[in-house]
């Protein structure tokens, strides 16, 4: 396990203890760490930076970093990495923020083809 993936995988326990800041603050630590090789853990990284945003109520930025999580697991083809953030665009079904209107439907475009 590489220091990248104890910064993010320690961000997301700040993010299931309910400290959204220093989730962010690690999550950000361990993606800048990150070998860029490493698409299908990117795609983790970024899918626990949007829930960090979603915490502060940040659409936009929530927004950007699932499609960038989403984007990043499909180039993958990683299933479990697809599962995850296609997860995490559902559980955001109820949302009604432009940026995240605009998500559901990109994510159905890719889906489709």
């Amino acid at each position: 396990m590489s220091i990248a993936d104890l910064n993010a995988d320690a961000g997301r326990c700040w993010l299931d203890l309910g400290d959204p800041h220093r989730a962010g603050t690690a999550i950000d630590t361990g993606l800048g760490e990150l070998d860029p090789r490493r698409s299908r853990t990117k795609a983790v990284f970024l899918t626990y930076r949007a829930e960090g945003a979603l915490h502060h109520r940040d659409a936009t930025a929530a927004a950007a970093d699932a499609r960038a999580a989403f984007d990043t697991a499909l180039d993958s083809g990683a299933m479990r990495c697809i599962d995850l953030a296609s997860a995490l665009i559902r559980r955001l079904d109820h949302r009604t923020e432009q940026p995240m209107t605009e998500l559901r439907e990109y994510a159905r475009q890719r889906l489709a083809g």
